[in-house]
């Protein structure tokens, strides 16, 4: 524990928090009085001898949150889709119709146990005990993601899974092949699960790292892991201001190759007719319409969070966005942005709408009934969400008139594409009706997007 904690204090220090080798014997003997069985005991004690002003307090909230934070591992938890067999040939399909369902085989590996099982206190503490022998700590640069996150499942006992994982899908055994699916399923929920974590110790050791080294982490760490972070807002700014230098047309866009020849005449006419100034032919470009509709539900909250901050970042060449937010209902919050700070807006939004069950079939017929005859080949609609409609109408119909009508329909998915389709996403299903669907999980990819429809719209 006692390294736990000096790993703990490095990480304020790289946040800005100031302690002293003295404050550090303060902690270590406030630790020891208090004991670590209580998490807000223990927080109350380090604060009091670790952090001296107001900020320094604030701070060492914020340090100690991501520090001492664990996975809940919800995915291990979600239902999963059993595969449906092969039909194949008429006797076949009857043999399947009558042959008895039987459940998978029972996982012999340590980890294929623990995964199947799902206990998430287990997996939280061998993911814990795995980092520690991985020594993740060390982590400094974004390029080291991938090396220490195999560490660690190799420390959790990747190479004994994936032997059994190898072997039952090979085997003829219909228990052990559907044994197999399980445990490769559990594998690729668990890769994620240990790159967030990796991603989030990348975060707390790199932070007295210079500006330029954070700010390149940050543009490559999944978005809901930058919440806690101050100046990620000033970085969408940053980002935000070298979008406009880079794509911000004037209203005349001058096309190289095609002279005008009687404003170039008439120029000229002070110089005797002598062509020293040549004019070209310009072309008039209208700003573009943008419809943002944005799911602000508890899972992809963050991620609507930076969506509109960009896009609300952009006035001087996107001045005309129309901003949506739904949950259970769909609202329109343009009034918000147009009459409040852009924090406090998109605070207002997601304190207003971000409760229900997120259901995009109502959500999509409101916006219908509301602003379908408004959407025109000008118009491009942005849709953001993970497409998870709790079982319920999608109304894909809704979004092929969308499509129709616009000049493009873009979805910008949190979920990685391998997730798409599962459970209750209907993500596979409204994919069809896209100008293009991508994942967007990173300030980069959001970037990235925002630059292609900029470029798009000149």
């Amino acid at each position: 524990m006692d390294r736990t904690l000096v790993q703990f204090i490095k990480a304020l220090r790289g946040a800005g928090v100031r302690t002293s080798t003295a404050e550090t014997l303060d902690a270590v003997a406030a630790m020891q009085l208090v004991g670590y069985g209580n998490r807000d005991y223990l927080k109350q004690a380090l604060c009091t001898t670790l952090a001296k002003s107001h900020d320094d307090q604030l701070k060492f909230a914020q340090i100690f949150d991501q520090f001492f934070s664990f996975n809940r591992f919800e995915s291990f938890n979600e239902p999963r889709t059993e595969s449906k067999p092969n039909a194949g040939t008429p006797l076949q399909m009857l043999q399947n119709l009558f042959a008895p369902t039987l459940p998978p085989a029972p996982a012999q590996s340590p980890l294929g146990q623990m995964l199947l099982q799902g206990n998430p206190q287990q997996l939280a503490v061998a993911m814990a005990q795995a980092a520690d022998a991985a020594q993740v700590n060390q982590i400094r640069v974004m390029t080291q993601k991938g090396l220490y996150g195999r560490r660690m499942m190799m420390a959790m006992g990747l190479e004994a899974l994936e032997q059994e994982m190898f072997a039952a899908e090979d085997s003829a055994d219909p228990r052990q092949q559907q044994l197999g699916e399980r445990l490769r399923e559990a594998r690729e929920q668990l890769r994620d699960e240990v790159r967030a974590y990796v991603e989030k110790q990348l975060l707390l050791q790199a932070a007295g790292e210079s500006r330029a080294l954070r700010e390149s982490i940050m543009m490559e760490t999944r978005l809901d892991n930058l919440r806690e972070f101050k100046d990620t807002q000033r970085l969408v700014r940053k980002l935000a201001k070298r979008l406009v230098a880079t794509h911000s047309r004037r209203r005349k866009v001058y096309q190289r190759g095609k002279l005008d020849v009687r404003t170039t005449i008439r120029r000229n006419i002070p110089y005797s007719g002598v062509l020293l100034e040549t004019h070209w032919k310009t072309k008039r470009i209208d700003k573009p319409k943008v419809m943002a509709i944005c799911d602000v539900s508890g899972s992809v909250s963050q991620y609507a969070r930076f969506l509109l901050m960009f896009l609300y970042s952009l006035t001087d060449v996107l001045s005309n966005v129309r901003a949506f937010a739904f949950s259970s209902n769909l609202v329109e919050v343009t009034e918000l942005f147009e009459q409040h700070d852009l924090d406090d807006a998109i605070a207002a939004t997601l304190e207003r709408i971000g409760g229900g069950s997120t259901d995009y079939g109502r959500s999509l017929n409101t916006f219908a009934e509301q602003c379908l005859q408004q959407v025109d080949h000008r118009t491009t609609v942005i849709m953001l969400g993970d497409a998870r409609n709790n079982y319920g109408e999608p109304r894909i119909d809704i979004l092929q008139q969308l499509h129709q009508r616009s000049r493009q329909l873009i979805w910008l998915n949190p979920e990685a594409r391998n997730r798409w389709g599962s459970g209750d996403s209907e993500m596979k299903r409204y994919q069809p009706y896209c100008s293009w669907a991508e994942p967007c999980q990173s300030l980069a990819q959001l970037e990235r997007f925002i630059s292609h429809l900029l470029r798009n719209n000149s």
